[in-house]
């Protein structure tokens, strides 16, 4: 009978872990031939042979059974079940010790084995044993070796074996008793099947899936690709922990609640996490979590985030996230996010962000951020930025606080603070500085640069000034001059201005433009300041190509500064010699005159 002492330690042991070694004291073979002896007795001798020690409680084995044995050959397994029946008792090993307990109808059985390569002998590790009916799992240890343990209330169990690199195997065993079944599997010689490379990753590959999954989920993500089973709900703790075990990662649910986290196949209804989900396939309808979402197929529905999203297919829906969200795969329907979005292919619908908003495709809709927009390809729509818009094609407008950068045709509008750029204008362009390789239609701004464009200069003089010149630069329809002159008198008078102007032609020779240009003029004497605004009306003629005359009408208002005003003029009220009229003390409008030429 063991002692008090070998009982206590087995009621420790009972609370351990399972052991690190598979079946090396059941595996022993001997013989045994004994006649009408205690069973305790048979016991000790079979302990003795094996050099190890049974422990078991007193009342679970009946130790005064007279037995007889006369076997040769026999490992202690089968000994133990001719014994003690077979499937009456679980066998567990402890270092030097073999745990007998006896196993209530309607408990667990075990499998036990080595799983090995069929053509060269050796055992096979980190290879997945499953069973597809109760999802329960194991993977192979360096030495080849698994463990299962498995409900007996089915009569039968569906075991499979599978492996990367090797071809699926699978078996039935009877349930309800402990068994050992070695499995030898043949490594894969089909032809790999033809694939598309879309760049998509897995779950597993990704910075979080390498953080979060432990080097089992991954191996048996790798050894289990086939497979995969549908079930109303998942509870878990954190992946590997919960209602389908190590298992998680190859079912698809209807509902799957995860406190800290889970690792699913997918989600066919609503998935809750307070910190994240990781999912490889697809998820359909609704994900939620604390912190962050990693989807490795389509999710069709909405998908909520505090932290993050990551899909590496596509969305069609609503993606929100705290800081980024993230598609690989294009994106119908509309994404919010608090920093960063970004979609590697194109976008159908609503890109909002705090920071930056980007797609590598083609847009059709809004980009909204508060500072960078980007479409890899064309826009169709609107992108508007605190800061700068970049987009390849642009069909709708593009405002920004800064820039605006199209690398080929705008076809509405470009409106920026500082500055914009297109390969071509077909609409308009609205900036400080505006820069264009061609246009057929409008630049307005301080600068208007457009390479095929209209570049003018123009030496003229005026009713005002003897001396003028101006640079003429945008299009036809409207371009932008800036203009300076002065006269050579002892009190030199002199202006610098900006204007706007168009040409209309006529003829092949001969055109009428327009032009308005607000200037500051400077009278000739200390703080004689003040504002003029010029519209002219000139007939221009061109007698070859790149050099024009024109002359015409100009009417011209004229302000002083108001820190002067009740003065008199120091000279003559400027336009007094001109059919016109005085706006109270300051002012005067009159009808003059402008002549001159123009190169280029």
């Amino acid at each position: 009978m063991p002692s008090k002492f070998y009982t206590y330690i087995l009621s420790l042991f009972l609370l351990l872990p399972a052991p690190t070694l598979f079946a090396q004291q059941l595996n022993k073979v001997m013989d045994l031939h004994l006649t009408k002896k205690p069973l305790a007795e048979v016991l000790k001798t079979i302990g003795k042979k094996g050099n190890f020690t049974f422990s078991y409680m007193s009342n679970a084995v009946p130790e005064d059974s007279i037995v007889s044995i006369d076997v040769e050959r026999k490992t202690v397994r089968q000994l133990l079940d001719i014994l003690l029946g077979e499937g009456n008792y679980q066998y567990k090993e402890y270092g030097n010790y073999l745990i007998l307990q006896y196993k209530p109808p309607g408990a667990f059985f075990y499998v036990t084995g080595v799983v090995t390569d069929k053509q060269t002998g050796q055992r096979v590790s980190n290879a997945s044993v499953y069973e597809r009916h109760q999802l329960i799992s194991t993977i192979t240890n360096n030495d080849g070796f698994y463990r299962l343990r498995l409900r007996d209330k089915y009569p039968a169990a569906a075991i499979s074996v599978s492996k990367d690199l090797y071809n699926d195997t699978s078996l039935m065993l009877l349930a309800a008793q402990d068994q050992e079944i070695n499995v030898t599997i043949s490594p894969s010689t089909r032809t790999l099947p033809t694939i598309e490379v879309t760049g998509y990753s897995t779950v597993e590959k990704t910075w979080f899936g390498r953080l979060l999954l432990s080097s089992r989920e991954k191996a048996q993500s790798m050894n289990i690709r086939q497979f995969f089973a549908d079930k109303p709900y998942q509870v878990s703790l954190a992946p590997s922990f919960g209602t389908h075990g190590r298992m998680s990662g190859q079912v698809v649910n209807k509902f799957s609640l995860n406190v800290l986290g889970g690792y699913t196949a997918g989600v066919d209804g609503v998935e809750i996490a307070g910190g994240f989900n990781i999912v490889k396939k697809d998820v359909d309808n609704v994900q939620v979590a604390g912190v962050l979402n990693i989807t490795g197929g389509k999710v069709h529905g909405v998908q909520v985030a505090g932290l993050h999203n990551n899909v590496l297919d596509s969305v069609t829906g609503v993606q929100v996230a705290g800081v980024s969200n993230m598609a690989n795969g294009p994106m119908h329907g509309v994404q919010l996010t608090g920093a960063v979005g970004h979609v590697h292919q194109s976008v159908n619908g609503v890109q909002v962000a705090g920071i930056s908003a980007s797609a590598g495709g083609k847009v059709e809709g809004l980009q909204l951020s508060g500072a960078f927009n980007r479409a890899g390809d064309s826009l169709h729509g609107a992108q508007i930025a605190g800061i700068f818009n970049t987009g390849k094609e642009i069909q709708g407008a593009q405002i920004a606080g800064a820039v605006n950068i199209t690398k080929g045709t705008v076809k509405g509008a470009q409106i920026a603070a500082l500055f914009n750029k297109a390969h071509q204008v077909e609409g308009v362009q609205i900036g400080l500085i505006n820069i264009a390789d061609s246009t057929t239609g409008y630049s307005i701004g301080l600068i208007n640069i457009v390479k095929h464009g209209y570049h003018k200069l123009s030496m003229f003089s005026t009713d005002m000034l003897p001396a003028n010149v101006a640079w003429k630069s945008g299009s036809r329809q409207l371009y932008s001059i800036l203009t300076a002159g002065m006269n050579f008198e002892d009190k030199a008078s002199f202006l610098v201005g900006y204007g706007v102007g168009r040409e209309m032609v006529l003829r092949p020779k001969l055109s009428v433009i327009t032009e308005f240009m607000i200037s500051t003029f400077h009278m000739g004497e200390e703080n004689e300041n003040s504002q003029l605004y010029r519209l002219t009306g000139s007939l221009m003629y061109k007698p070859f190509k790149g050099f024009a005359i024109f002359g015409g009408p100009v009417f011209t208002m004229h302000f002083r500064d108001e820190n002067i005003e009740g003065k008199p003029y120091i000279g003559p009220r400027p336009g007094a010699d001109y059919p016109g009229f005085n706006i109270g003390n300051t002012g005067r409008g009159w009808l003059g005159w402008q002549l001159g030429i123009t190169i280029f």
